[in-house]
């Protein structure tokens, strides 16, 4: 199996971009599916899925985001101006560099939490390049998000945008575990298996949070989940999958509702999937070789009406 790795120069001048491809050179392909992943998080956390889904006979590449991973130029940190919006552009350019590698296959887009979120973002402007989008652990609008949005505000003109943000962060995990009882970490709500949340405290590529990013984000979220931006969205296919116990898409809800408003739409093409009692990274569940199974089988289905 191929593995093929580069960096690329940030949009935003901000350092290098960290990129990586997998694919199984004897398989004939059938597509490309680019991986974004989440919050604090890399690339290198999906090494399953890209082993999986290369012997599925699919070219499966993705990178470190912006401040993530070996892409954390600045931990934590998207940039000094528009610093989503040179992550739309660092994934743009590289999903440009693949196609020139592999023209003429269909282009499938999986993100996880806030990878959903670029992956919503970027559909809304590049659909016409992409076949589907799968969605994993997406959130919907919420009624906290204005007053955390003035809050983060405040913190950034007082401390600076790249300060760190380990106690924002605190709060959240302790909001996050707020239906877990005797919750054995701040990362219990991560995953019902007690090792994949401790994992992540371990990971030496995990990194914090900044001011800056929090502020970045929590934009972000509030635009993609306006009805125009999710009307942009209404003829691209798309599965959405998450767990009922998972806080960030409020246990069920905010995939539930993009899945109707997608739906009332006239999306031509929508798949959900809600596993109760689990929780944000379900892919970390017990039940990822269902999972699995399931976005295959939702990604042949559209390579096979495109023959």
């Amino acid at each position: 199996m191929e593995r093929r790795e580069w960096k690329r120069e940030a949009s935003n001048g901000l350092g290098k971009i960290y990129n990586v491809l997998w694919q199984e050179e004897s398989l004939e392909k059938k597509g490309i599916l680019f991986v974004l992943h989440g919050m604090q998080g890399h690339i290198g956390k999906y090494r399953y899925l890209f082993e999986y889904m290369a012997k599925q006979g699919y070219v499966v590449c993705g990178m470190d985001i912006q401040g993530h991973g070996k892409s954390a130029n600045i931990p934590g940190y998207f940039g000094d101006n528009s610093g989503w919006e040179s992550i739309i552009h660092d994934i743009h350019r590289s999903l440009l560099q693949i196609k020139k590698w592999f023209p003429n296959l269909p282009i499938f887009l999986f993100g996880h939490s806030m990878g959903s979120f670029l992956a919503r973002d970027y559909a809304a402007r590049y659909g016409e390049d992409l076949k589907g989008l799968l969605l994993s652990g997406t959130a919907g609008g919420s009624p906290l998000l204005l007053p955390v949005q003035g809050y983060i505000a405040v913190q950034k003109k007082l401390r600076g945008a790249k300060d760190d943000a380990l106690k924002e962060s605190i709060l959240l995990a302790k909001y996050f575990n707020r239906h877990i009882r005797n919750p054995k970490s701040l990362s219990a709500w991560i995953c019902t298996k007690e090792e994949v949340s401790q994992a992540n405290t371990r990971d030496p590529l995990a990194v914090g949070f900044t001011l800056g990013a929090y502020a970045d984000l929590l934009a972000a979220l509030e635009r993609v989940n306006e009805y125009a931006e999710i009307k942009k969205l209404k003829d691209i296919p798309c599965f959405l999958f998450s767990g009922g116990a998972d806080p960030v898409g409020e246990y069920g809800k905010g995939p539930a509702s993009l899945y109707a408003m997608l739906k009332q739409l006239g999306n031509p093409k929508l798949k959900l999937h809600i596993f109760p009692k689990l929780r944000h990274e379900v892919l970390n569940e017990e039940v990822r070789p269902i999972l699995l199974q399931e976005m295959t089988a939702f990604m042949e289905e559209l390579r096979q009406e495109r023959n």
